[in-house]
């Protein structure tokens, strides 16, 4: 289980940005994330009735709540505590998710073989994404392709996405293999056990880089 993620800024110099600390109960589900560098919390609740509720703050925003009921382990609904209208999801036969009602900006998922290969917005496509799919499995106890979301610099993009429930995968079934945003440039190196050891991620609208260094519960290689 990859229980840390040391976060490296890449631009004229390599400087340290901070650890993503994750936490699991014994279900294996996420229960907290913690960020320490931007500082920010995640907390999240099972309870046996198929309601998932989470919590997020920020060191720049006050603490949001989002709450949902589960169908075939599937959120349709999401409430944020800091909003009116609610978030709605609809889901394609395979359970991979479709599409994404979020408060008028809707988005479309395009599938293709168990991967994700695009996302449409309207209006404006100001959240389009397109993807390659990377010949590496995405089998790990975190989705690992939204990693990407955290460093998306485009306005409320993991607010857009639901970074935080896509993590908990409340929102339909995960892409098979790490997937390569055509906005960066990707790079990997991996263990001796063929774990990933680090994956790095080139480029954007400023040509910055970050580094992803991952932690494991049962680690006994040492990570410089």
């Amino acid at each position: 289980m990859i229980t840390g993620i040391k976060v490296h800024k890449i631009s004229d110099v390599i400087t340290y940005q901070g650890m993503i600390s994750l936490t699991y109960d014994n279900n294996k589900r996420l229960t907290r994330i913690y960020s320490s560098s931007p500082l920010a919390a995640v907390n999240y609740t099972y309870k046996e009735n198929s309601e998932v509720s989470y919590t997020y703050s920020t060191e720049n925003s006050p603490l949001v709540e989002i709450s949902t009921s589960l169908e075939n382990g599937r959120s349709y609904v999401c409430k944020f505590s800091n909003r009116e209208s609610p978030v709605t999801y609809s889901y394609d036969n395979e359970g991979y998710l479709k599409s994404c009602n979020n408060n008028g900006t809707v988005l479309e998922y395009n599938w293709e073989s168990g991967n994700l290969s695009s996302i449409t917005t309207t209006p404006r496509g100001t959240y389009n994404s397109d993807y390659k799919v990377s010949n590496i499995a995405n089998d790990y106890s975190l989705d690992l392709n939204t990693l990407a979301q955290w460093i998306d610099d485009r306005e409320n993009y993991t607010t857009i996405m639901n970074t935080f429930g896509q993590m908990a995968e409340i929102l339909g079934k995960r892409s098979s293999n790490i997937l390569e945003d055509t906005y960066y440039i990707y790079d990997y190196s991996f263990r001796q056990d063929g774990r990933l050891k680090d994956m790095t991620l080139m480029g954007g609208s400023k040509n910055i880089g970050y580094s992803f260094r991952f932690a494991y519960a049962d680690d006994t290689e040492v990570s410089e």
